[in-house]
């Protein structure tokens, strides 16, 4: 995995919640003026730069079958390039690239979103309380994991 981060990065490690812990209330805050209003901020506080690193989990994605429910990240810069997945891993790994890459993101936020992705692949599921432990080991709990209200014909995903 290649991460490249900006200057202003710094270099701490932050221990997530467990995954699967009880979710906090709320889907994180919403971003402060001046940051793009599709931005929420985590609610422990995490630097994910300009993204917002959370997972939905829908049926009926490119022609899946209504029954099929597949993982996506939410926010369209992590989410650019990548499709849908069955297994969720595939999605947490492309978010924790995305993070250093593309979005920005702080180490501490970085390390999070590692740590998360390694809770995630020992949790072993593939269902909605994936989706909901992910968003809420990074302080996004109360995320809409099917946001575009899937199955729906044409919906393709990407937001």
């Amino acid at each position: 995995m290649t991460v490249t981060r900006s200057a202003k990065a710094k270099n701490t490690a932050v221990a997530s919640p467990a995954v699967g812990a009880a979710p906090a209330t709320g889907g994180g805050a919403v971003a402060p003026e001046g940051v793009d209003p599709g931005q929420k901020v985590s609610s422990l506080g995490l630097d994910f730069g300009t993204c917002t690193p959370t997972i939905k989990r829908e049926p009926g994605l490119n022609g899946r079958k209504a029954t099929e429910f597949t993982f996506q990240a939410i926010d369209p810069v992590v989410n650019k390039g990548q499709q849908e997945a069955l297994n969720p891993n595939i999605i947490t790994n492309r978010i924790c690239d995305q993070l250093g890459n593309a979005c920005g993101a702080s180490d501490e936020a970085v390390a999070a979103c590692l740590k998360a992705k390694a809770d995630i692949l020992a949790l072993g599921t593939k269902d909605d309380s994936t989706a909901n432990a992910w968003n809420t080991a990074l302080g996004f709990a109360g995320t809409d994991i099917n946001p575009d209200n899937a199955p729906q014909a044409g919906l393709i995903g990407h937001t």
